[in-house]
């Protein structure tokens, strides 16, 4: 498998963790580090591995019926790091109907032993067409 494989591979974890809700798998795509960051639209951003995973827990326990679907995804790979952009197309099942959204992320792993690992995730609302 080539880096950029892997590097979209571990994205892929990233947002199969996020589809399925899995706080376990989630914690996993994570490095352990303190120097890491989270920016979920419109949220200040958070910084350390546990304030990161108990915000990911606060996400899955007060969202149901979410599917994100990806476009555009590009990469680079710059030595031990790789850089994920891509449109995140978000459905949700709600009251009035299905909602849908798009997020523009930006995803950064780092290569630690044989895997790459998420140091930042930064996501920003798109404006709605």
């Amino acid at each position: 498998m080539t880096l950029d494989e892997e590097a979209k591979a571990a994205n892929e974890g990233f947002y199969n963790a996020f589809n399925a809700q899995s706080l376990t798998n989630m914690k996993e795509v994570w490095s352990d580090l303190d120097r890491i960051s989270c920016i979920h639209p419109g949220w200040p951003p958070i910084h350390g591995y546990e304030p990161i995973i108990n915000s990911w827990k606060g996400i899955f326990d007060n969202t149901d019926n979410m599917e994100i679907k990806l476009s555009d995804v590009e990469t680079l790979i710059s030595g031990d790091f790789a850089w994920v952009r891509c449109q995140e197309n978000l459905f949700a099942i709600t009251m009035s109907g299905v909602q849908a959204s798009k997020v523009f992320a930006t995803n950064l792993f780092q290569k630690v032993g044989e895997d790459w690992k998420m140091v930042l995730h930064h996501a920003s609302h798109l404006p709605q067409a």
